[in-house]
């Protein structure tokens, strides 16, 4: 990929040090295609938010940031996609929940927010990740600051489809300051 395609911050964007939330979205999406293909050998395209699993009961990764832009990025899927997706990315087989499942995916939700960083923007100051927390069980719901903007994307990926949540602060819509 050629330099100046990798960050995808609009010339005026950059030139006010801000990034837009469409900037994020395909960030995100462009992330997660990257993981899918060199982490999980597999192919993975994004779909309509109907088709993917976006609210528990399952599990989610989650991984908080913090800096330039503050929020989190998780990932919604059953349990039986957390195993299939670990199964791909660890080469080991897996038929329940456990704690080697948990932890693939909070890899995951990590490999996402670093793909997220770099394809949003080269700038390593935009924001620094925390650890994953992973949460599963038949009866959760997550929760945003209702100032917060959020971005859902289903994604297809091999044989799971489940869904990709960005949720961030936006001190001025539509631009987050970067």
């Amino acid at each position: 990929m050629p330099e100046n395609e990798e960050c995808l911050m609009s010339t005026e964007a950059l030139a006010r040090r801000e990034i837009t939330a469409n900037e994020l979205e395909v960030g995100l999406a462009r992330a997660m295609k990257e993981i899918t293909a060199t982490m999980l050998n597999c192919e993975s395209e994004i779909v309509s938010q109907d088709q993917a699993e976006m609210i528990p009961p399952g599990l989610s990764a989650i991984i908080g940031f913090g800096g330039k832009i503050s929020g989190y990025v998780a990932i919604h899927l059953s349990p039986l996609s957390a195993c299939t997706l670990a199964s791909k990315l660890l080469g080991m087989h897996f038929d329940e929940m456990d704690d080697i499942v948990a932890d693939a995916m909070g890899e995951l939700v990590n490999m996402l927010a670093g793909g997220l960083k770099k394809f949003a923007c080269r700038d390593e100051d935009l924001f620094k990740v925390s650890v994953p927390s992973i949460v599963y069980g038949m009866d959760y719901l997550t929760h945003a600051p209702k100032n917060a903007e959020r971005l859902s994307i289903g994604v297809q990926a091999g044989s799971c489809t489940f869904g990709v949540q960005l949720v961030f602060a936006a001190p001025s819509a539509p631009h987050i300051n970067a």
